[in-house]
């Protein structure tokens, strides 16, 4: 197949299979919270199948583990979602599951020793612990944003993610991962345009950050993504927060969403600019 048609295939299909499960959520009210975190995990699902085909079970190496995982967090999405009332079930929940999602996916480098124990164990809490909070960060995003404009800024979030694991993990199906998990949210942009009421959804929003932070994961892990880019990740995260905080509680609508723009261009350029720099001067091998 045309190599251009075939990118397009891979990003278009699951980012119009996520569109349809929004449309279907925005006409069925009821049913919008169990299709916002399953637009996103089987869009991503759907992401891998085109790119690698059918995956082992269980998983034989870390790509296949984006799969299996986009389909697993699927139930961590709804419980995100959950009502207000009994959020700190949701809050305990990911605190609680996540270090055991990093415990799959880096107990194979402790096993074989490229890892110490205590190395792995840190590194499981590190980012088990941390992505559990950043996901809890950013899920209320849409109280005080637009549909449209939480899709524009995850999207952003995508394109980064492709920028950083090319240029920085030398991982061409990371990137395009990352990349196409941009796409699938940010097909939210264009139907937010057309229905001002349209919304991604918490679970949506929240199974989107955890599944980016799990590509990051495994371009530290098992490609060559230094951990001071991972720092440049959570910051692009956490700007998600700035329309709930209290300060931005007091900003205009438009100034809501002006400022975390500004920080994942300014973060988020600044990492792809510098893992650009060290990729031209290191050369171009690729892990994966």
């Amino acid at each position: 197949m045309n190599f251009v048609l075939n990118n397009l295939l891979i990003t278009g299909l699951p980012a119009v299979l996520a569109g349809v499960l929004w449309l279907v959520g925005g006409r069925l009210p009821r049913a919008h919270g169990w299709l916002s975190a399953p637009a996103v995990g089987l869009g991503m699902g759907l992401v891998y199948w085109l790119m690698l085909g059918k995956p082992a079970f269980p998983p034989t190496d870390a790509q296949e583990w984006v799969f299996w995982l986009a389909l697993g967090l699927i139930p961590l999405g709804w419980l995100a979602g959950i009502a207000p009332a009994y959020r700190w079930v949701a809050g305990w929940g990911l605190v609680l599951v996540m270090p055991w999602v990093f415990v799959l996916l880096f107990s194979p480098l402790m096993r074989t020793e490229y890892w110490a124990l205590s190395v792995g164990v840190v590194w499981i809490l590190v980012f088990g612990v941390g992505l559990a909070i950043l996901t809890l960060v950013a899920a209320p995003a849409e109280e005080r944003l637009a549909g449209w404009q939480t899709a524009f800024l995850l999207a952003l979030i995508g394109g980064v993610s492709a920028g950083v694991l090319f240029y920085g993990a030398k991982s061409a199906s990371f990137a395009q991962m990352g990349g196409s998990l941009g796409a699938i949210v940010g097909i939210g942009v264009p139907i937010g345009w057309v229905m001002r009421s349209f919304r991604l959804g918490r679970g949506a929003i929240a199974v989107a950050v955890m599944l980016y932070g799990i590509l990051w994961a495994l371009g530290f892990a098992y490609a060559s993504l230094q951990a001071p880019y991972l720092l440049a990740f959570a910051l692009c995260v956490l700007t998600l927060a700035i329309p709930v905080s209290p300060i931005g509680r007091r900003l205009n609508p438009t100034m809501r969403f002006v400022l975390p723009l500004i920080g994942i261009l300014l973060v988020g350029g600044a990492a792809v600019g510098l893992s650009y720099q060290a990729y031209m001067a290191a050369g171009s091998a690729y892990y994966y």
